[in-house]
């Protein structure tokens, strides 16, 4: 441990255990242990109070946390075992649930859970220690959904690719075309210019990752985000245009838990589940 290493870490310890009791302030404080058993070292330091005496263990590339030595951290070594557990259980909880990165974007919709399972397999490849063509491979999943989002795009209307003359496998002109079939008009300019940006960013930034050497970590993450946005916005572009614009909203609230009922044979209304408010319905068309 270098002089400027431990001014530097007293410093933070100091700063460190206000945030955690400010009500003492620490009356002696050194290094006690340092353990090298790892591909790392990490210190374990002793800090005193007036009241009561503490463990903080750190280290270059682990995060800090205080242990009291009043409760179950008797010596340097159990408050080092102890941390060093934890950071092992974090770790491997951070590699299980990394695959979740893009839960949070709708890619359950049945006609494209082939480009979900791709993205999710993208996702489980990744990890801190891939080597730079692992992160070619991951970027080349990127962009293989994307063209396979683009043939599905195709299939929903041949007679305007044919038009269009567009290959099937070119995403980017087949989603620009999908655009502005499904969010036409003038009052969807901005959504339209916004939703061309976000396929170009995906398709040129995941290019760039197949084709460079010198990527890390972060960037194949974008990557995989870049994609996995814009597979969610067609679709979602797609709910747009078969009618969730035009779907009923309650007069009254605005809420749109709207239920149809039929009245008599002639007469149906729509009914609120929110206020209960109720209305006819002029036409039902069939």
């Amino acid at each position: 441990m270098t002089p400027e290493y431990r001014i530097d870490t007293e410093k933070r310890i100091i700063h460190y255990f206000k945030s955690y009791n400010d009500s003492e302030a620490i009356t002696n404080i050194k290094c006690e242990k340092t353990f090298s058993d790892l591909d790392y070292d990490v210190n374990v330091w002793n800090i005193k109070t007036i009241k009561e005496a503490f463990w903080v263990v750190e280290g270059k590339d682990i995060p800090m946390n205080i242990y009291t030595q009043n409760a179950f951290y008797f010596s340097a070594d159990e408050a080092y075992s102890f941390h060093i557990g934890i950071i092992e259980r974090l770790s491997k909880s951070h590699q299980n649930n990394f695959k979740h990165i893009i839960d949070e974007l709708p890619l359950d919709i049945e006609r494209i859970k082939s480009i979900n399972r791709k993205l999710n397999l993208a996702s489980e490849k990744l990890s801190l220690d891939l080597e730079p063509e692992e992160f070619q491979a991951v970027g080349l999943i990127c962009r293989e959904s994307l063209v396979e989002l683009s043939k599905e795009l195709c299939k929903r209307n041949e007679e305007l690719i044919k038009e269009k003359d567009f290959k099937a496998s070119d995403f980017k002109n087949v989603a620009s075309t999908f655009i502005d079939l499904y969010i036409d008009g003038s009052k969807n300019s901005a959504l339209r210019s916004h939703s061309k940006k976000i396929v170009d960013i995906a398709w040129s930034y995941c290019s760039t990752i197949v084709h460079s050497q010198n990527k890390s970590y972060p960037d194949v993450k974008i990557a995989l985000l870049f994609t996995s946005m814009a597979v969610s916005l067609l679709e979602n572009l797609f709910l747009k245009y078969i009618g969730f614009d035009n779907e009923a909203i309650c007069s009254v609230c605005g809420s749109k838990k709207i239920i149809i009922v039929q009245k008599t044979e002639d007469i149906f209304i729509k009914s609120c589940e929110s206020c209960k408010n109720e209305e006819a319905v002029e036409q039902i068309e069939e």
